[in-house]
């Protein structure tokens, strides 16, 4: 019989299911120990919990996890199945007293198994005739039993074997409890996941219908989020940090915390992947200093996609470390996998990287975004798009049924975090735009201007501060670019966005003014009439911008 070193190996060093470790426990005993090993296991070590130290109580449903015989033969009960134990037998005394068992003559002391039929049938079939009951307890708690039989062409059980017997239910023991340790962790790291997510993904103009999923045997790390931005935008997300458990899980929040913070700065997505890289690696090399207490956290090897919609220009713009999925599926049916070059997970390699890809997609086209680990493998696209074509055709618009459809669909490796989103494009009479000349007269042209679009979307209420608010920006933008000025109002549900964008890098600094200056209160005024203000560099330049919300 193997070594209660290479039962733990065999047992729990490739599965963490209790099943799985229960069958190859049976498995290494039969035939050395015995003909037939069945182990049955409580629902409370099934589910991670650990029962009360002490007998098991009465009542207490124990399920078949293993049968294993030398000859086939038909069980009592199947694997899964909850086990009957009647009580005046060695299966219910040895539950109870914490005693093994040994009867090395069923023929002569089995008047027993009348109460228990079931395995009373099984005996007579297989000429099964000695029987050893042994309890598997670690630290006085009771996690189930194995019984061990011998037909009848082997040698009935001895002393020597009872004790060989009571050595494996240790080494057994042992094992189960180690895998239930991470059921219970892996049960605690999934509520604490969910306890970290968005209960509810956010109603955005941007988003038609938004839904995500995360695996129910996941690492406990896998994400999803919809982010509000600036300008109506919405940055969708999906990510896996490394590691298993409640550290996942933690790991998981504190990298969801950074994205949010980084992209509610108004950040581009290449920008938002550079910076979470760096901290990334700067968060792993201070864990692993010399002398550091562990905390079995780990940020590196983490995967991630974030994709950034503008419902206005109805343009995407997507970054990612590791090997994520993106899936437009266009209105009419379409389905097209943006090509996204395999680039290493985050904190990989130390270096900074800028990875970004660009796609145009019309109003109502679903965006499907999968994450991935850095080894995990994918179909080809040509598979992946046929696939995610069928589940659409079969699932229609609603996004729910497209998860469920995709999962069942794209089960390849490691149940991943799903994100789906409708996109839905601002209507074009909610956004107006003007070209504002760059002198000093323009500026009075330009909150006229403004002025009649408020009153023509009715929003006469905000007519007086957004007037002032496009006073001061398209005076800075005026004075400091030289260059064109774009000014562009935006009447999203609950918001007016006013944007003003010219061809300087140099960005507005807000600062409080002496009691003696003449100027310099311009950006604090401008702080004060509006929720939220910001800037936004690009190609060209910046775009500064506020929000205030609509009247009540």
């Amino acid at each position: 019989m193997r070594t209660s070193t290479e039962l733990k190996s065999s047992a729990t060093g490739t599965s963490s299911d209790l099943f799985q470790t229960a069958a190859r426990l049976a498995e290494a005993a039969v035939p050395e120990l015995a003909d037939i090993v069945t182990i049955e296991v409580s629902e409370l070590t099934l589910r991670g919990e650990a029962p009360t130290p002490g007998p098991l109580r009465n009542g207490t449903a124990l399920r078949r996890a293993a049968f294993q015989s030398v000859r086939g033969a038909k069980p009592a009960y199947a694997v899964g199945d909850v086990t009957r134990v009647p009580p005046a037998t060695p299966y219910r005394q040895s539950l109870t007293d914490l005693c093994p068992r040994l009867i090395r003559d069923l023929r002569q002391d089995g008047r027993w198994l009348a109460r228990d039929s079931a395995r009373a049938r099984v005996i007579r079939e297989t000429r099964a005739h000695s029987l050893i009951v042994v309890p598997l307890v670690v630290r006085g708690v009771v996690l189930g039993r194995v019984d061990l039989y011998r037909r009848a062409d082997s040698a009935p059980f001895g002393s020597d074997d009872l004790r060989a017997a009571v050595r494996f239910a240790d080494h057994a023991a042992q094992c189960l409890d180690i895998v239930r340790g991470r059921v219970q962790e892996r049960a605690h790291a999934r509520l604490l996941q969910r306890d970290l997510l968005p209960e509810v993904l956010p109603s955005l103009s941007a988003v038609e219908d938004a839904e995500g999923h995360v695996p129910e045997e996941g690492s406990g790390g896998e994400w999803f989020d919809v982010i509000p931005l600036p300008g109506a935008r919405a940055a969708l997300v999906v990510g896996v940090a490394e590691g298993q458990g409640a550290c996942s899980a933690v790991g998981m929040s504190q990298l969801r915390a950074m994205v949010i913070a980084l992209a509610v700065r108004d950040l581009g997505p290449g920008e938002i992947l550079a910076c979470l890289d760096d901290v990334v690696t700067r968060l792993t090399r201070e864990q692993t200093a010399p002398g550091r207490r562990s905390l079995d956290m780990s940020y590196a090897g983490s995967s991630y996609l974030c994709v950034v919609y503008d419902p206005v220009t109805g343009h995407c713009t997507a970054s990612w470390a590791g090997r994520p999925e993106l899936v437009v599926v266009f209105p009419d049916g379409v389905v097209s996998t943006l090509v996204l070059a395999s680039h290493p997970p985050l904190g990989a390699t130390g270096r900074p990287f800028e990875t970004t890809a660009e796609v145009d997609v019309p109003s109502g086209s679903v965006l499907l975004l999968r994450s991935g680990g850095p080894d995990e493998p994918h179909p080809g696209p040509d598979t992946a798009v046929e696939r995610i074509r069928e589940v659409v055709d079969r699932s229609g618009p609603d996004v729910r049924k497209i998860i469920e459809g995709v999962r069942r669909a794209v089960s390849q490796g490691p149940e991943p975090a799903l994100l789906v989103a409708r996109t839905r494009a601002l209507d074009p009479e909610n956004v107006a735009t003007l070209a504002v000349p760059p002198d000093a007269p323009a500026v009075a042209a330009a909150r006229a201007w403004t002025s009649r679009q408020l009153t023509d979307w009715t929003l006469d209420e905000l007519a007086f501060t957004t007037a002032l608010v496009v006073s001061e920006l398209v005076t800075n933008a005026i004075r400091y670019s030289g260059g064109p000025v774009e000014l562009r109002l935006i009447n999203d549900d609950h918001t007016l966005i006013c944007e003003v964008s010219d061809s300087s890098s140099a960005a507005p600094r807000l600062r409080k003014a002496k009691p003696i200056d003449e100027g310099g209160r311009g950006l604090s005024i401008v702080s004060e009439l509006t929720q939220h203000n910001g800037i936004r560099y690009t190609a060209d330049g910046k775009t500064v911008w506020t929000e205030q919300d609509h009247p009540a």
